[in-house]
């Protein structure tokens, strides 16, 4: 399948409403969509593989966030964004354990090889959906998860604070600009 320009347009036209839409416009407060938006990128930084979609859930119910906002920017981490977001979670981690002397640098095994043989390009097309694939993913969250969990919680933080502060003051920004009349479905001619 050739994917033209037009495709490729009318997908961003597609993201675009979808955000107008189901996020910036949905019937809930500025505070509330940005705070799921602000608990979806904490949660996926932490390192429970598998566990983000209900733990994302329950946070926000727990905290009376947009559930749906918190369910879609959970999806940040992905198996492609893998490296991304947990490679810099175990750096900070170590270094952070290290420099509070609960942890020593002979003790903690060097990800950079595991990481590179299980997430390199290649390996991860070929392996992705093979049981040795998810066996070295699972064994490198037994080493690393404490290292993972500590960076993951610093840096999953700070991004959502930021997250929220912009969601938020960009949501108002954009109600006030973009005032948006909800359609009544009596009118509507998709009856």
């Amino acid at each position: 399948m050739v994917i033209t320009r037009k495709h490729r347009q009318q997908v961003k036209k597609n993201v675009v409403d979808f955000v107008k839409f189901r996020v910036l416009h949905t019937d809930d407060s500025p505070h509330r969509i940005a705070l799921g938006l602000a608990l979806g990128i904490f949660v996926a930084y932490m390192p429970p593989v598998g566990f983000h979609i209900v733990l994302a859930a329950l946070l926000a119910f727990i905290l009376r966030a947009n559930k749906f906002a918190a369910l879609t920017t959970v999806w940040f981490s992905n198996p492609f964004t893998f490296v991304l977001i947990y490679y810099p979670n175990y750096y900070l981690g170590r270094a952070m354990l290290e420099s509070l002397g609960l942890r020593h640098a002979s003790n903690v095994t060097d990800l950079s090889a595991i990481f590179n043989e299980t997430f390199s390009f290649g390996s991860f097309i070929t392996s992705f959906y093979t049981p040795q694939f998810w066996s070295s993913l699972g064994s490198i969250l037994l080493q690393t998860g404490f290292e993972m969990f500590i960076g993951g919680l610093i840096i999953g933080s700070v991004l959502a604070l930021a997250g929220y502060l912009v969601a938020v003051k960009f949501i108002i920004w954009y109600r006030l600009h973009h005032p948006h009349k909800l359609h009544d479905c009596t009118e509507s001619n998709h009856l």
